[in-house]
């Protein structure tokens, strides 16, 4: 077996990552190393679909409760942990098997880090606009000068608008032009990289099962015991899909099932995010529903030969 072999599992938000991946680590010899930016936070379980406590004693996985939720986290410090884990696995004989839906994080780790120009004079000043003009006007301007990068980009996400916008500013091209050079770099070089792609209609289905099932199991529970926890609102993982709907639940008002519906919508429009960018990622090999354990367990099988 090759030492440098490294399996990565992607796909939209239901599409079923976490038991293809167990499926796999119970065939072959891999370990899990965890791909969701909110996965490595501990206290945020149910809300993110975590694996259970027994799959985990199962199959290590790694990277899953490594921080505390007013931890920053960013795909910096996920690179070097993750680094350090596919190293400890190897040396342990075993494959690094990737699983999770963050692209930003699956690319920081297979290409390094975003390379594209910074200004932190102009993020400072995207940032005091985005404050007093409001994110859907920057992110109408980034629609303007990148229709592509804002296709992608949720407008109430700051970050990744805010990014765009510097990027655009200082590199004096869109931003998805000044991406491509990173996007592609790496492609290959040994790994295996598979997407799950099942249809938008079975994804989009998925999601809203298993929302109710989130709240049935407890969701609003959870973010009122975040709450007591002494987490505020405004910290990253509390603005996350689930979490700051539930919040502005317990904390503003917001009726029970208008807050289910509205996880619903915005689950779908991130899954919608998530195949466009799987729909840019050279060299994938895309498993479609019905056949993923059987036509999986074949690739894994020659790859690893």
């Amino acid at each position: 077996m090759t030492p440098d072999r490294i399996i990565v599992l992607s796909g939209p938000t239901a599409s079923g990552k976490s038991g293809l991946a167990l499926a796999l680590a119970r065939e072959f010899p891999v370990e899990i190393v965890n791909a969701d930016s909110l996965q490595v936070y501990r206290y945020l379980d149910i809300g993110t679909a975590k694996p259970t406590v027994p799959e985990r004693r199962e199959v290590p996985h790694h990277l899953i409760d490594v921080a505390d939720p007013d931890e920053a986290y960013d795909a910096g410090r996920y690179v070097r942990e993750a680094e350090r884990a596919i190293g400890e696995i190897r040396s342990r004989g075993k494959v690094p098997l990737v699983a999770g839906g963050t692209g930003m994080y699956i690319r920081a780790l297979l290409r390094g880090l975003d390379p594209l120009p910074a200004d932190p004079r102009v993020r400072e000043e995207l940032s005091r606009r985005w404050e007093s003009e409001g994110g859907a006007a920057l992110h109408a301007e980034l629609a303007r000068i990148d229709p592509e990068t804002a296709a992608r980009v949720h407008p109430s996400d700051r970050l990744r608008v805010v990014r765009a916008m510097e990027i655009a500013a200082v590199a004096g091209i869109p931003p998805s032009r000044a991406r491509a050079a990173w996007r592609s770099a790496g492609a290959g070089r040994g790994r295996l990289f598979l997407a799950l792609r099942p249809d938008r209609e079975t994804v989009y289905r998925r999601i809203d099962a298993r929302t109710e099932e989130m709240f049935r199991r407890g969701l609003t529970e959870e973010v009122r015991g975040l709450l007591a926890r002494g987490f505020d609102r405004s910290l990253k993982p509390m603005m996350a899909l689930g979490y700051r709907h539930t919040v502005a639940h317990l904390l503003d008002g917001v009726p029970l099932p208008e807050t289910i519906d509205a996880v619903k919508r915005d689950t779908r429009r991130y899954a919608k995010r998530q195949l466009t960018w799987l729909s840019s990622e050279p060299n994938l090999v895309h498993i479609v529903p019905g056949d993923e354990p059987r036509r999986t367990g074949e690739i894994v099988r020659i790859y690893l030969s």
